[in-house]
Parts: C-alpha cells; sequence; structure tokens
C-alpha cells in the first residue's frame, strides 16, 4: 500500500536516506510499521526498537525482518533506551500509550511511558549522542478543546485527558532540551490517521472497517457528531520523513500534519458502508455512551508545514478510505492479531 518514495521520493530525497542510521521506537504501531518500511525501502539502516511483551510480537514488520536489526527493551529503561540510542543519525520517537480510554483507567503507566519514556530519550541522546536528530511523535490533542479552527501551531496548548496531558508534558521536554541543552529535534502533531496494520480496535477506522467487511454495523460508541481530521497513512508518513529530511527548516520546530477538512464520526462511518458496497444493507449504530477525555471537535491547519517543507496531504478521505479498506480486505489475517492486541488492553483495564 505505501509508495517507497511518496511526494518526497525524487533523487535528493531517496539518497538522503540511505545508509543513514535511524532508530524508531514503537517500531511495530501502526504509524510506526509504516514508517519502518518506508526507510528500510529508502535505503537507511533500521533499528526497531520493540517491547518484548508487546502483543503484535512482529506481525506487522514480520515481511522486514531480514532487513533491519531488532533491539528489544522497554522505553522506561535507561540502559536499553541509551543502548539503542547510541550511534543513530536520526531518532524516530513513536513509542507511547496512544488509547485514551487506557490512559484514563491507566494514568500511571500511561505518564511512565509516554512522558519518562520521552525523557529517556531525550537523556540518552543528549548524554551519549547528542548529534542526533530526533523527530518527536507528539498529537493533535495536545491542543484539547479547540478555542478556533482549523487548529495552527499557535493555538493554546490545552490538553485534556491523561493521555492528551502526558503527550504535552513530552512534547514541552523536547523543546526543553532544544533550548535548555541544543539537542536537535522537531515535533510532529498529526491527526488521526488511517490506513492498513492498525491494531487499536478503539480507532474507529479499523473497527468499522472490520465491521462492515463481515456485513455488521459499525456501532459509534458516543453520540457520533465528534469531528475528526483523517489523514491517510502514506501521508503521515511522508511528513515524519520530510521533517528528518529538513532538518535546518525544522530544528527546534513543531509542525501540523492534516488535512484541515473535518469529517463527523458518524459521515465517516456511512463512508465506509458505501465504499465496501453495504450502503442499502447497513446502517451505523449510535449508542451515546458517555466518552470521558474525547475532545468535540478537531481538524488542523498545516500551512506551516506546507511554507517550510512543501509538505501538504495528497490523498482526500475517500482515496484514504478505498486504500484502506483494500489493504484489510487482502489482509484478513491481520484481525487475529487486533483480537490478540484487545484481549491484551482488556485485561490490562
Amino acid at each position: 500500500m505505501l509508495n517507497p518514495h511518496g511526494k518526497y521520493g525524487n533523487n535528493m530525497s531517496k539518497n538522503f536516506w540511505i545508509d543513514k542510521l535511524v532508530l524508531v521506537t514503537g517500531a511495530t504501531g501502526f504509524i510506526g510499521s509504516w514508517l519502518t518500511e518506508a526507510l528500510v525501502n529508502k535505503g537507511a539502516i533500521v533499528t526497531a526498537f520493540v517491547k518484548k511483551d508487546d502483543p503484535i510480537g512482529l506481525d506487522s514488520i514480520k515481511h522486514l525482518t531480514d532487513k533491519l536489526k531488532v533491539k528489544y527493551g522497554d522505553i522506561r529503561e535507561m540502559d536499553a533506551v541509551s543502548s539503542a540510542v547510541e550511534d543513530q543519525d536520526i531518532t524516530f520517537h513513536l513509542a507511547a500509550i496512544t488509547q485514551v480510554s487506557y490512559s484514563v483507567k491507566n494514568p500511571r503507566e500511561t505518564v511512565e511511558i509516554d512522558v519518562n519514556g520521552t525523557f529517556n530519550v531525550l537523556e540518552a541522546i543528549r548524554k551519549s549522542n547528542n548529534n542526533s536528530f530526533l523527530v518527536f511523535a507528539s498529537t493533535d490533542k495536545v491542543y484539547g478543546e479547540p478555542q478556533y479552527t482549523p487548529i495552527d501551531e499557535k493555538h493554546p496548548l490545552l490538553a485534556k485527558s491523561p493521555y492528551d496531558a502526558s503527550k504535552l508534558a513530552a512534547d514541552r521536554l523536547v523543546y526543553s532540551y532544544f533550548t535548555t541543552y541544543g539537542s536537535k529535534s522537531s515535533t510532529i502533531r498529526w491527526s488521526n490517521t488511517i490506513g492498513g496494520r492498525d491494531s487499536n480496535i478503539l480507532r474507529v477506522a479499523p473497527d468499522f472497517i472490520r465491521s462492515t467487511l463481515n456485513n455488521k454495523p459499525p456501532i459509534i460508541r458516543g453520540h457520533g457528531q465528534h469531528i475528526r481530521d483523517f489523514m491517510f497513512v502514506e501521508d503521515t508518513i511522508n511528513a515524519a520523513m520530510a521533517v528528518g529530511e529538513n532538518q535546518k527548516v525544522s530544528n527546534g520546530e513543531a509542525f501540523n500534519f492534516g488535512t484541515g477538512k473535518p469529517t463527523k464520526v458518524l459521515d465517516f462511518a456511512k463512508l465506509i458502508i458505501k465504499l465496501t458496497g453495504n450502503e442499502n444493507k447497513l446502517e451505523p449504530v449510535v449508542l451515546y455512551n458517555p466518552t470521558p477525555g474525547e475532545i468535540e471537535r478537531q481538524y488542523l491547519s498545516f500551512d506551516k508545514a506546507k511554507e517550510k517543507l512543501g509538505w501538504v496531504p495528497r490523498f482526500s478521505l475517500e482515496e484514504g478510505l478505498k486504500k484502506s479498506i483494500d489493504w484489510y480486505s487482502k489482509n484478513m489475517w491481520w484481525f487475529a492479531v487486533v483480537d490478540k492486541v484487545s484481549k491484551f488492553y482488556d485485561k490490562n483495564m
């Protein structure tokens, strides 16, 4: 599914990554796996930092294991992180607790992984490899309930749930190391990403797609009127790589990446029904359950990324969903991974 060259696939961009030593934390996660694949395809020497008891295992990158190094460890363990960071030219830090509902029930673990884990990465770089460039994956959730839309980088940081707050704390830690120690870094605040290999069934895309592919209606846990900015994973990966490729411009900066187009969750579900050919057969089921910590409406301005990095999203919502549905329909085995991950989180919630 992922174009290994993408928008930035000219010769200069491709040559940038050849033989670069690159660490990806959270490499088996949804976005991390696609990023790892793109980096390998562009000639980087990639180390995937993987939590040993991660319920995904290596399923998301099993087709790449002969082309990269796998280093097992916990982002909360300083020695393991220091060993992984040493000698890396670029570190993409994606390892995190990413489920809002999980963070609500497990705030301590969320802070330990999202905040302390990021601190470990920063300290490891500062002490052993301060020439390494860090690309930190933050989130649009650091802005909280928006005061205006589309949200730009000047919007106040008003994190809402424990997940949002943990990412905000890590976001600011990264900036503090840039201003205090001169550590080179850039922060990505991206919107909701859709695409194949997403194991988080609490996210609407894999949940709704699995339901409709099995001729079942998508179930909306909330009221369906939440507004989100859905970006296709190839655009997300191109964004991360554009930041890494343009360090003189991106160093010390935070960038929003999204489509700038709002979509209601209910409309998102209806579009999936349409694209799977179930338009006259299925209707979304709306449960109207409380959704503590969820932001009501959120979509981003990407003007800064366009101006400084030349990045723009290439895929419309419909195009991205078509590609996502196609991936899942051709890789139905992935839903066994989703079930495994869901059982892991259910057991720990």
